[in-house]
C-alpha cells in the first residue's frame, strides 16, 4: 500500500487540486478538469486517467447540500468529452477496440428516437451522448491499461478504490455530521448511504471477479484486508438491498461456478424463498433482534419506494411514454414536476428501480432493446467464466430497488462496465496463455531465421 501511495502521490495531488479550484475559484473546475485529462496524457498516465475519472464521479455524487462542491456534478461533463477525444486522437494506438459498446450500439442509436416526445430536449440529448459514451470509453481505457501493465493495472486499481473508501474516515473529522452521516446512517462521499452502499457492493463483486480470474492477485493478506475495508462500508451504510445483492452474488458464484444449470435452478428456488421470506420478514427481523440495523419500521412501505414505482408506473402510462419512453432523462424531468407531492408522501429522490426509469426514458421497446444487449453480452460471458452469470442475477435483483443502471456519469455504471470487460475480453481472460504485448514482440521479432547448411557436391572427374 505504501508503495502504490508513493507511485501515484501526483494523482493524489491532482485530485487534491481539483477540490480546492472547485472550493476556491468555481467554475475554474470546467477547465480544470479537461486540462488535467490533457496533462496526465501528455504524461502517459492512462491508469490515472481512469482512476481520476472514477474520483470525478464520486465527488460528483455527493450532497448538493454541500455548496463548494456542486460544480463537480456538471464539470464531470467534460472530463467524459476529454477522454472520448483522445479515444479517438489514440484509436490506432487503443486498437483494437473493445466489444462491449458494439454490442449496446443498437440501443444507443435507438434511443435517439424517443427524444422526440422528450420534454427536455437538450438535457436529454446531452444524457444520450454521455451514456454512449461511457460504454465507449471505460471497457477501451480498461482494456489499453491491461495491454500496457498486465495485472498491475487492476491491482493498483483495487488499491485505489480502498484508499478512497478508508479516507472517509478522515473526511468525517473536516465537516459537521451531517456532512458524512444522513438519518443516522454513514454515506461518506456520497449524496446517499444508498450510494456508498452500491459503490462498496459493486466493489466487492469486482474484487471478487478479478480474483476468479486471478488468483494470485493479492497475496491472503491483501485480500483479507481489501474484503474487511469494503465490507465495512457496506455494513456502515446499512443499506438492505445492497447487502441482499452482495449475498445473492455470493451464494450463487458458487453455484454456477459448479455448473451453470444448477445456478439456474438455485435462483429459481431463490425467488420463491424469497416470496415466503418477504412476507414473514418483520417477524424474522424481529426474532433475530435485528430491528435497528434493518429499520422495521421502514419494511412494510419499503422507505418509500413502493409508492415512487406505483407513480412512476401511472405517469408512464398518462404521459403516453409506454411504448417508446420520452427520451433519457425523462424519468428526472417528470419527477422533478412533482417533488413537492412525493416529498409530502414520504418520499425523496427518483423512482428507484432501473427497469421503471429505462421504461420512462425509452419505453418498452428501449426495454427489450436494452436487455438484449444486456443477456447477450453476460451469456457470452457466461461461456468461459460462469461467475458472470451470478453478477448477472445480483445486479438484476440490485436494480430493481435503485436507478443506477439507468444513469451514465455516477460512480456504479463504470465498476459493471469494467467487470463486463474483463469477462468479455479474451486477452483478459486468457491472460495465462498469452501475456499482454508477447504477441506483438515476436511480431517485432519478424519470422525466425532458418540457417541454411551446407551442400555437399561430389569432386568433378
Amino acid at each position: 500500500m505504501t508503495l502504490f501511495l508513493r507511485e501515484h502521490v501526483a494523482l493524489f495531488g491532482v485530485i487534491l487540486f481539483w477540490v480546492v479550484t472547485t472550493v476556491v475559484l468555481g467554475p475554474a473546475i470546467y477547465l480544470i478538469l479537461p486540462v488535467s485529462v490533457f496533462f496526465l496524457w501528455r504524461r502517459d498516465l492512462w491508469p490515472e486517467m481512469l482512476f481520476g475519472f472514477l474520483m470525478v464521479l464520486i465527488l460528483s455524487d455527493m450532497s448538493p447540500d454541500i455548496m463548494a462542491m456542486r460544480g463537480f456534478k456538471t464539470a464531470k461533463n467534460t472530463y467524459i468529452v476529454a477522454l472520448a477525444c483522445l479515444l479517438m486522437l489514440e484509436r490506432q494506438r487503443l486498437a483494437p477496440l473493445a466489444n462491449v459498446f458494439t454490442i449496446f450500439l443498437p440501443l444507443f442509436i435507438y434511443s435517439l428516437f424517443p427524444l422526440i416526445f422528450s420534454g427536455a430536449v437538450l438535457v436529454g440529448l446531452q444524457k444520450t451522448l454521455s451514456y454512449a459514451l461511457i460504454f465507449l470509453v471505460v471497457p477501451n481505457y480498461v482494456l489499453h491499461n491491461f495491454r500496457r501493465q498486465g495485472w498491475d493495472f487492476f491491482r493498483n486499481l483495487m488499491l485505489f478504490i480502498v484508499v478512497v473508501l478508508a479516507s472517509q474516515r478522515l473526511y468525517m473529522q473536516l465537516g459537521p455530521s451531517w456532512w458524512s452521516h444522513l438519518g443516522g446512517r454513514f454515506r461518506g462521499y456520497f449524496g446517499n448511504p444508498n450510494g456508498l452502499a452500491m459503490f462498496s457492493y459493486l466493489s466487492f463483486m469486482m474484487f471478487t471477479v478479478l480474483l476468479h480470474v486471478k488468483k494470485d492477485l493479492f497475496s491472503f493478506k491483501g485480500k483479507l484486508v481489501i474484503y474487511a475495508v469494503i465490507i465495512y462500508f457496506l455494513l456502515q451504510s446499512g443499506s438492505r438491498a445492497s447487502l441482499m445483492s452482495t449475498m445473492i452474488f455470493l451464494v450463487f458464484s458458487r453455484f454456477f461456478r459448479f455448473s451453470p444449470f444448477i445456478g439456474f435452478v438455485a435462483f429459481i428456488a431463490f425467488i420463491a424463498v424469497t416470496e415466503v421470506v418477504s412476507n414473514n420478514l418483520p417477524a424474522i427481523v424481529t426474532m433475530l433482534g435485528l430491528e435497528s440495523y434493518f429499520r422495521l419500521q421502514t419494511l412494510t412501505d419499503g422507505s418509500g419506494r413502493y409508492f415512487a414505482w406505483e407513480f412512476a408506473w401511472r405517469k408512464i402510462n398518462e404521459g403516453g411514454f409506454f411504448l417508446f419512453g420520452g427520451g433519457i432523462g425523462n424519468d428526472e424531468y417528470i419527477m422533478r414536476q412533482h417533488y413537492p407531492y412525493l416529498r409530502s408522501m414520504g418520499h425523496h429522490g427518483g423512482v428507484h428501480n432501473s427497469y421503471l426509469t429505462l421504461w420512462f426514458d425509452l419505453g418498452i421497446v428501449g426495454l427489450i432493446i436494452y436487455f438484449r444487449g444486456f443477456f447477450l453480452i453476460f451469456l457470452k460471458a457466461s461461456k468461459r467464466a460462469p461467475i458472470a452469470l451470478a453478477v448477472m442475477f445480483s445486479v438484476m435483483f440490485s436494480i430493481t430497488y435503485e436507478s443506477w443502471l439507468a444513469g451514465s456519469l455516477n460512480p456504479f455504471t463504470i465498476l459493471l462496465l469494467i467487470m463486463l470487460t474483463v469477462l468479455t475480453e479474451d486477452e483478459i481472460l486468457h491472460w495465462n496463455e498469452s501475456e499482454p504485448g508477447e504477441e506483438d514482440a515476436h511480431a517485432l521479432e519478424g519470422p525466425p531465421v532458418v540457417e541454411e547448411l551446407p551442400v555437399f557436391r561430389p569432386p568433378a572427374r
